[in-house]
């Protein structure tokens, strides 16, 4: 485990005392995101102002990754499944649209939050939405070749992980990250409905001002330890670091155990970029971690329109390892998660 302790989350991004953002790592959800008291110009908040949300969705069988990415001056969509039976991707889509008409990303993911890309005339339509007073996430999503209904509840009994970090190159990026919330809906893919009820989701909602040019690694998964804990875990190396790096442990029904959220250390990435499918080895500075991740298929996207390029390797597979937190060590088994290498100029 990490040495740092999860705060709860401030109520504001910028502090009103002093005008700065408040920096840390918390337990729970962000407080909504207003970047205008940083008090940059209209080119620099359309050049460098970024916000999605990433929406991972996953059963024992399949893992479904959506997301809408709004740049400022375009917006991006992609949406995968992995299917663990046939260790493939069974659908893999990418989109882009203007901004506006195209859609965009609500500035927080508190109820009252939307992330909408394309409809007509786009050949894809994403809708994720949270109703005002609301704590479920609605999903109706369709790319070519790929439909999916479904559903979340944002504000589950354990707590969201929160940062808000320092940008070199830029200024502030808020970010926070849910996992384990309870799912149902379903998917039509490859020709095949297949129905996520009794799934879990997790999310990733991310605002700031970032650098102009960004990299990291992550890596996140949904999934039960050998002895029946539900976990999962967000790591990092580069960007936010440690700040955003946490694992959830959900005890077995009737254990009399709590739940737990656990800061981590930052995320440490070995891997060939020449043969990104072979094996990774991902670990942690404090040493809870230590897993190989076998890719099973992976959704990239490598775009170079001059001066905006980017290259984005975003693998799903299965994790085997340990993860030590609390005097215990869980044995994982083909845990179902996603990775992510990239280097983007933006």
């Amino acid at each position: 485990m990490d040495s740092r302790t999860l705060e709860a989350p401030p109520a504001s991004l910028v502090d009103p005392r002093t005008g700065l953002p408040a920096f840390g790592s918390y337990r729970g959800a962000l407080p909504p995101i207003d970047l205008s008291p940083l008090k940059r110009s209209a080119l620099y908040h359309l050049t460098h102002r970024k916000r999605w949300l990433y929406a991972a969705l996953c059963t024992d069988e399949i893992f479904v990754g959506l997301a809408v990415v709004d740049l400022g001056y375009i917006l991006n969509s992609f949406a995968f499944v992995y299917a663990r039976g046939d260790r493939r991707l069974v659908a893999d889509c990418t989109a882009l649209a203007p901004p506006g008409i195209g859609g965009g990303v609500s500035r927080s993911f508190c109820d009252g939050f939307s992330a909408r890309f394309g409809g007509t005339p786009f050949a894809a339509k994403v809708r994720m939405s949270r109703a005002a007073g609301g704590r479920t996430v609605e999903i109706d999503a369709h790319h070519p070749g790929l439909t999916i209904r479904a559903s979340f509840d944002a504000e589950a009994a354990h707590p969201a992980l929160s940062a808000i970090g320092a940008i070199p190159g830029g200024v502030v990026n808020a970010t926070e990250k849910g996992a384990l919330l309870p799912l149902r809906g379903e998917i039509i893919a490859d020709g095949k409905r297949r129905s996520l009820d009794g799934g879990v989701a997790g999310y990733d909602f991310t605002h700031g001002y970032l650098a102009r040019h960004t990299q990291w690694r992550w890596a996140y998964a949904l999934g039960k330890a050998k002895t029946g804990e539900r976990i999962a875990f967000n790591l990092v190396e580069g960007f936010l670091g440690a700040k955003e790096c946490g694992a959830w442990i959900l005890p077995p029904e009737g254990s009399g155990d709590a739940a737990s959220l656990i800061p981590l250390g930052e995320g440490r990435f070995t891997l060939d970029s020449r043969h990104p499918l072979d094996p990774w080895r991902i670990s942690t500075t404090c040493g809870a971690l230590d897993l190989v991740f076998r890719p099973g298929g992976a959704h990239s996207e490598e775009k170079d329109f001059g001066i905006i390029r980017s290259r984005f390797l975003h693998p799903v597979g299965m994790y085997s390892g340990t993860l030590r937190a609390g005097g215990k060590t869980l044995e994982l088994s083909e845990v179902l998660g996603v990775a992510e290498d990239q280097d983007v100029l933006w």
